[in-house]
């Protein structure tokens, strides 16, 4: 049988109206609340007390607030007069009362419908954001690859139209430039080896302007007809050594004895030279620093346990049940660790979860949350940042999830001791939640503190100047 309170204060003005109920000794997660238009209901065991109002009120607006041992209920009427009296009177008979309770809990079954339906479209809406913006940012990188992959093509296509327009004396003047440098120290060697004449006969074949033209002309006229042909001879035999810098003497000959089908100028058999990748593989190596023999001891005894570690652990994955393969199952046991006390058995759920799923930021973000209770705040600061890292594209589906996790890494900087880290992250978080009031009171808190240490240090400055 519950026990009516009926020691209750209220007082009210023209806007306002604040109704306080004492808290007999429980805690404040255990008092149930209840607030309509026009009732007002509060109920822990055994206490009970609900009131009929006599006007309306703004349940939207209504704040309930719990401290002292009092619970206090602050109402913002819907028209700004004075009730003088809290009751209903229509409320004192007991048939009425009847339908006035019926109302309010009928008010209140439709009020928490809606609002859960409107939840669930703001969220649907979000999670629609969030995989547009996902799309855009996919199909940007897209375009951006394709813009490279395009400019590369337009590039090609510009060189070789370039190629083609030019005339047969200056594609042969780029093919002798570029296969130069191609030539084997075997041609080398043979030309080297000839006599002075082959020289300046090599010299002669560069090409020149029309006036050098018009005077080595004259000159190859006073010669004689079997200077010529010596001459001509050697020319082309430079010519092959250029176009054919990789052959071997045996190819060069039977090159030289297959007749050609149809012969063509040696700078237009190919165009421009294309661009290649080559792949430099390297001996995998797992510890990051060279090897010495002074460790290689050492190294061996680590592999030897992993190698052990991974026995015992594949050993326990085979006896697993299912439920213990299920990230959703271990972050549930996790948090009921987590509410007995127990944080390292929490940590282990966790860990094994994020094994199973590694992106899951909703499993960083609470096992830094027990890292943080086990004063591990190194730690911490990973997994947040990790959290960080997996919420991407920041959009408001994961704002509160970023809130949180950008709060959890501040508080585990000011643990370390990194005052200014910790100060980014809460004035971040304060940005993406400016309602948050226990954020607002730390920020100001750190605020505070920096500038302190700011003073220390510009203090200790002069001093040692």
């Amino acid at each position: 049988m519950p026990i009516i309170m009926k020691d209750y204060q209220w007082t009210e003005s023209e806007t306002r109206l604040d109704l306080s109920l004492p808290q007999k000794g429980i805690r404040s997660n255990k008092i149930d609340v209840m607030v309509t238009n026009l009732y007002v209901k509060v109920n822990y065991s055994p206490y009970f007390f609900d009131v009929h109002l006599k006007h309306e009120i703004d349940d939207c607006k209504t704040r309930v607030v719990m401290a002292d041992n009092t619970i206090t209920l602050h109402l913002i009427k819907e028209e700004p007069i004075l009730w003088e009296t809290l009751v209903n009177p229509a409320s004192k008979d007991s048939s009425r009362r009847k339908e006035l309770v019926a109302a309010a809990y009928k008010y209140h079954e439709e009020k928490v419908k809606s609002d859960t339906d409107k939840r669930a479209n703001v969220k649907a809406e979000q999670n629609k954001m969030a995989l547009r913006t996902a799309m855009d940012v996919d199909s940007g990188e897209k375009e951006r690859i394709e813009a490279v992959k395009q400019a590369e093509r337009d590039k090609v296509a510009k060189e070789m139209d370039e190629w083609q327009n030019l005339d047969d004396d200056e594609k042969e003047r780029q093919y002798l430039k570029a296969n130069k440098t191609r030539r084997q120290p075997e041609d080398l060697e043979t030309n080297a080896s000839e006599d002075h004449t082959t020289e300046d006969v090599s010299n002669d074949t560069t090409i020149v302007s029309d006036s050098e033209k018009s005077k080595s002309t004259v000159a190859e006229d006073n010669l004689s007809h079997n200077e010529a042909d010596e001459r001509a001879r050697k020319f082309e035999k430079i010519k092959h050594n250029l176009a054919n810098p990789l052959k071997s003497g045996k190819d060069k000959t039977k090159a030289e004895k297959k007749p050609s089908k149809e012969e063509k100028p040696m700078w237009e058999t190919s165009g421009p030279r294309q661009q290649t990748e080559i792949t430099v593989s390297f001996t995998p190596r797992f510890f990051p620093s060279a090897a010495r023999e002074s460790t290689a001891a050492d190294e061996e005894a680590w592999f030897e346990k992993n190698v052990k570690a991974q026995t015992v652990l594949k050993a326990k994955d085979a006896d697993t049940k299912e439920d213990e393969r299920n990230p959703v199952w271990l972050s549930d046991k996790a948090g009921v660790f987590y509410k007995m006390g127990n944080f390292p058995a929490a940590i282990n759920a966790y860990s094994e979860a994020i094994k199973i799923s590694p992106k899951l930021p909703k499993l960083y973000i609470n096992r830094a949350s027990c890292y943080i209770v086990l004063n591990l705040y190194d730690d911490a600061v990973i997994d947040c940042t990790r959290a960080l890292d997996l919420l991407t594209p920041p959009v408001e589906a994961n704002r509160l999830s970023r809130v949180r996790t950008l709060a959890k890494r501040g508080s585990a900087f000011c643990q370390l001791g990194s005052l200014n880290r910790a100060l980014e992250d809460y004035e971040l978080a304060s940005k993406l939640s400016p309602d948050n009031e226990p954020i607002k009171r730390d920020l100001e808190v750190l605020r505070a503190q920096t500038g302190d240490n700011a003073l220390l240090q510009e203090q200790s400055t002069i001093t040692v100047s």
